[in-house]
């Protein structure tokens, strides 16, 4: 993959997705972008991104889905949760004096 493609690709990446795509990882590129040029009959990646420059939304949402790792740990540990709700929480409003509000925050 010429330079200045991964260049473009990589900044698609991080302005879509937020994901950063350093060049030791251009194998990424090519191993999940491949079958997404196959798939719309192009003959490879230099064809996708010639694509890319000019494409409309499907294609840059199949390429940042291509890219994206859309697989998530978040709920599937139950520990951390009850850790929260049996030590931190009631640790957290013991201290909190008189106030009457408490405020969680989350990302």
């Amino acid at each position: 993959m010429r330079p200045e493609d991964f260049d473009f690709i990589a900044k698609l990446l991080k302005d879509r997705s937020g994901l950063i795509i350093t060049r030791d990882k251009a194998y990424l590129l090519e191993s999940r972008l491949t079958p997404v040029a196959r798939k719309r009959g192009l003959k490879g990646l230099d064809d996708l991104v010639a694509s890319l420059r000019s494409a409309g939304e499907d294609l840059l949402r199949e390429v940042t889905e291509a890219m994206t790792t859309n697989e998530s740990f978040f709920f599937r540990d139950i520990k951390p949760f009850d850790q929260f709700k049996d030590v931190v929480l009631p640790a957290m409003l013991a201290s909190r004096n008189a106030r009457k509000t408490f405020r969680i925050w989350s990302a």
